[in-house]
């Protein structure tokens, strides 16, 4: 199966597309949630995401990884241990994403 492709050119002139297409997919948005507050691990977001695939997280991980929106350690030891954190590009969603639990709380 392979990844999607984007059919029309994204507007480099327009930053809020820019925007929603680095934050933009099916977990991303609760990935970075999550990841605002700690630093976490591939099964902390599979335990907060049962629904959730490890292949479709993983993948989505990459492309935030690849955005430059999130960081990837891996640790040297047995078992194998990786955490995800924010970095500072992606702190700065942090005030976006108070305002859309904002106005997603009027919602309800």
């Amino acid at each position: 199966m392979s990844s999607y492709q984007r059919k029309t050119p994204i507007k480099n002139d327009c930053a809020v597309e820019k925007a929603l297409l680095v934050i933009s997919g099916k977990w991303k948005p609760a990935i970075l949630s999550e990841l605002l507050k700690r630093t976490i691990r591939l099964k902390d977001i599979q335990e907060g995401l049962p629904e959730a695939s490890k292949r479709a997280l993983t993948q989505q991980l990459k492309e935030m990884i690849d955005d430059g929106l999130i960081q990837k350690k891996d640790f040297n030891q047995y078992p194998k241990k990786t955490e995800y954190s924010i970095t500072p590009l992606g702190s700065k969603l942090s005030s976006v994403f108070d305002v859309l639990t904002s106005f997603g709380n009027q919602l309800e």
